[in-house]
């Protein structure tokens, strides 16, 4: 079980304890997954501060890992509470999503509606007022933009294997979700303050997460209401899952499917490195999903490679489109130069 800290000082307490409000009451991702009869396993756990456990995983990309006692010592796993947080930045301007909606996978509309400019100090205030069926969201911000990085070490986890890295800050009101998708590269996900469940799915499974035909790193499954008779394959894969607290590190091998959660607010760190999956890789998926993905493939190489028009964003953050990708692939000799977040 994963160890959970309550100090009673208070719902943006100035310790790392976890916000004293309950939990979402209602059934945990992990539970409707099981209910629908689909295989769901614990991400395995290393001993308490064993980094040399989380290092041997990586170097064999064997799978998810999940780590406690290696955050202690970052500033960043007391300091990075909402309080704490608005009291040193409350004056820096911000662009958060406002009035997120609760279900779907896709946003109803493009992403850009749900932008609003703010004081960091005020979206610290909607977190605290936000209703669990609109929540909101600073996400996806590089690090050294807002705080300072040396809080959170990573050069001390892992040596640097001379791949560019990219360090990413999440804070947020319960019920925040990035919804199934996909990573080109290797993730170390970081629980700094509040709760979050993660399930994740193996690269080899891909089939079985269905992505869009025009996006092969997003899902259309929703693992909160799986929909068998839409995606049955689920039932042919292994699904992984875990509940992180404060000062949990959830190891997520590049390619790994994954859908976070967040069960009360919170506040993540992430730090993506290593090679990124290629195009022989994603060439690879794309030939065994069959002609349907084919085709969109086609359709957005010429729409938004060739004529260079614009593409929407009803994805959380969207990356480029299959199609977009393969064409910025043929320029460029990368197929994640227009998804690789160290380079955008």
């Amino acid at each position: 079980m994963t160890r959970i800290e309550r100090s009673g000082a208070g719902w943006f307490g100035r310790q790392s304890e976890c916000p004293e409000e309950p939990a979402d009451p209602t059934p945990t991702t992990a539970l409707r997954l099981l209910s629908a009869g689909l295989t769901v396993r614990r991400v395995p756990r290393a001993a308490m501060s064993d980094i040399g456990a989380l290092r041997r995983t990586v170097a064999r990309r064997s799978g998810p890992l999940l780590c406690s006692g290696l955050l202690d010592s970052w500033p960043a796993r007391t300091e990075w509470n909402p309080l704490t947080l608005a009291e040193r930045h409350g004056d820096r301007r911000v662009t958060a999503l406002l009035d997120l909606p609760d279900t779907g996978v896709l946003f109803p509309q493009d992403q850009r509606r749900y932008e609003r400019e703010l004081s960091f100090a005020e979206f610290v205030e909607r977190i605290r007022s936000a209703r669990p069926s609109a929540p909101c969201y600073l996400a996806y911000q590089r690090a050294h933009e807002i705080f300072d990085p040396a809080d959170c070490d990573f050069a001390s986890l892992l040596p640097s294997d001379g791949h560019p890295t990219d360090t990413r800050v999440w804070i947020g009101s319960a019920g925040t979700r990035s919804m199934l998708h996909s990573d080109l590269k290797d993730n170390l996900f970081c629980q700094l303050w509040g709760e979050k469940s993660v399930t994740l799915l193996a690269w080899q499974d891909s089939r079985a997460a269905y992505p869009f035909p025009d996006n092969l790193v997003n899902s259309q499954v929703d693992l909160a209401a799986p929909d068998m008779r839409r995606h049955p394959r689920l039932r042919d894969a292994v699904l992984h899952h875990v509940h992180m607290g404060p000062g949990d590190l959830l190891y997520i091998p590049r390619g790994w499917w994954h859908d976070i959660r967040a069960r009360t607010p919170s506040v993540s760190v992430n730090h993506w490195f290593g090679r990124p999956l290629g195009l022989a890789q994603y060439l690879a998926l794309l030939g065994v999903l069959g002609p349907t993905y084919w085709k969109a493939t086609a359709r957005d190489f010429v729409v938004h490679g060739l004529l260079r028009r614009a593409e929407p964003t009803r994805f959380f953050f969207s990356p480029p489109s299959t199609g977009k990708r393969l064409y910025d692939a043929l320029r460029s000799g990368g197929f994640s130069h227009g998804n690789d977040p160290s380079a955008s």
